[in-house]
């Protein structure tokens, strides 16, 4: 029998393992091997105020990376064996920042209109792309870079990452760090002065618990039944059957902070949240190009899980990883049908029971806790599945459980001043504005997804 050498394995066979991945990692893993998704996303706009002179942007950017690596060890992790049930992370010893960073010059204005079609071609192309060439070589991340016309003090940073590395919060989070090294190293000439394209990574690093081993993940032996027939089965759009190959369509649509404002002031005043809000026009845009005998929509919310981690507020809060669950809502047509008594003026109130009944279902759903505290979740029984690769192929050909997905991160929230400009309010710094959350599509997920973020500057993607 012929044996291999350790020498001649496969590089990704020879990097030092980590852990497992756990269930909610290796759900995102085994999609990912499948083609059934590819990757999250999270972009900003950063300028430099308060400065005389460009600056080396390139090695600002590899100073301010490299220190957002060595802070946050999933970043040097790559899931190896995907679609096994005995996936794992592994660690790369080496990150070379420049085949993982991309640069690009933008030829025209930052943002036309409600739109950014310069922004979206980039961010279709990413989000069309995984993370399988050079596998064992390269991070399960990249950045693109997007550089405003005629000027490196100001650029859009394009966060693309593969989802077992993380959830939509783990973009903010990676932000909120990237600007934080940005100031540090416009600050300090000392961290550009040893700034290197190579992160070399720390042999001891060890990864956040998975989801399971911070949250019981409490199987609830009686589920909630989202659908909202009363027993009647309704007739649903669902869009296409599950297929591959997969094709992401992407596009942005920016409000100002003054619309964003305005929107959440009514949802407030109408008692509802800024998600279902945002649900219920969703839903009725698609119910006007849909046809007149559908009667109900099934959406998907994605909930975040860190408010009931075993970890202190401020790690969980700030914690890379995959903690992320979702449930199901089904919005009837005739929720939009009113009467000048039912919610005021039709013109005024169109959808406002549909947003209702969205912010019930999720108050329920919160509210339906297990005997020790903890949210019954959706995702709890995957872990009873031996082989998700077997079960998510088996969908193939099969109709779609949903036609549409909200996942709303709300307003990213900057770190204070002082720790960013080191004490010195008058010296140049780096400052974040426009915001934009995208994802690929999910080959079994809903046929439309919308992601929401508010940025700094109180305008809405």
């Amino acid at each position: 029998m012929t044996r291999t050498r350790p020498d001649q394995q496969p590089k990704v066979q020879r990097l030092a393992i980590l852990r497992p991945l756990g269930r909610s990692e290796q759900l995102s893993a085994v999609s990912h091997a499948l083609g059934f998704f590819k990757n999250v996303g999270m972009s900003a706009h950063y300028t430099l105020s308060n400065s005389t002179e460009s600056p080396d942007l390139q090695r600002v950017v590899y100073a301010a990376l490299a220190n957002v690596v060595r802070k946050n060890a999933i970043l040097s992790a790559i899931p190896v064996n995907e679609a096994s049930p005995e996936a794992y992370f592994a660690r790369l010893e080496s990150i070379d920042l420049a085949k993982c960073v991309f640069w690009r010059r933008r030829t025209g204005s930052t943002v036309q209109g409600d739109e950014d079609p310069e922004l979206d071609a980039i961010l279709e192309e990413q989000h069309n792309t995984d993370f399988k060439s050079n596998y064992g070589d390269l991070p399960f991340w990249r950045l693109i870079i997007l550089q405003d016309a005629g000027t490196d003090a100001s650029f859009i940073a394009s966060f693309i990452f593969h989802h077992s590395l993380g959830d939509g919060a783990t973009g903010s989070i990676f932000h909120t760090f990237f600007l934080q090294a940005l100031n540090t190293a416009i600050s300090l000439p000392s961290v550009l002065a040893h700034s290197s394209s190579t992160v070399t990574t720390d042999a001891n690093i060890q990864l956040l618990q998975p989801l399971e081993q911070l949250h019981p993940l409490p199987i609830n032996e009686n589920p909630r039944d989202h659908r909202a027939g009363g027993g009647k089965e309704l007739k649903e759009w669902f869009g296409n059957p599950i297929h591959t190959p997969l094709r992401t369509h992407y596009k942005t649509l920016y409000f100002p902070p003054t619309a964003t404002a305005a929107f959440a002031k009514r949802c407030k005043n109408n008692g509802i949240t800024v998600t279902s809000g945002l649900t219920a026009i969703l839903v009725g845009a698609l119910f006007l190009a849909l046809p007149d005998d559908i009667e109900a929509l099934t959406g998907i919310i994605p909930i975040n899980l860190r408010p009931w981690l075993n970890l202190p507020a401020n790690s969980a809060d700030a914690a890379m990883g995959s903690f992320i669950d979702a449930m199901k809502v089904q919005i009837r047509r005739s929720q939009y049908e009113g009467s000048d008594n039912d919610y005021g003026r039709k013109d005024k109130t169109r959808g406002l029971r549909a947003a209702h009944h969205t912010s019930q279902e999720i108050t329920s759903y919160l509210a339906n806790t297990s005997p020790t505290g903890e949210p019954y979740t959706s995702i709890a029984p995957f872990k009873l599945i031996p082989d998700v690769a077997a079960v998510f192929t088996s969908l193939l050909g099969t109709t779609r459980d949903a036609a549409f997905e909200v996942s709303n991160l709300g307003r990213f929230i900057p770190p204070a001043a002082d720790q960013l400009r080191h004490g010195n309010d008058e010296a140049a710094h780096w400052q974040m504005g426009r915001m934009v959350f995208s994802r690929s599509a999910v080959a079994f997920g809903a046929a439309v997804t919308t992601s929401v973020v508010t940025g700094v500057e109180g305008g809405g993607f």
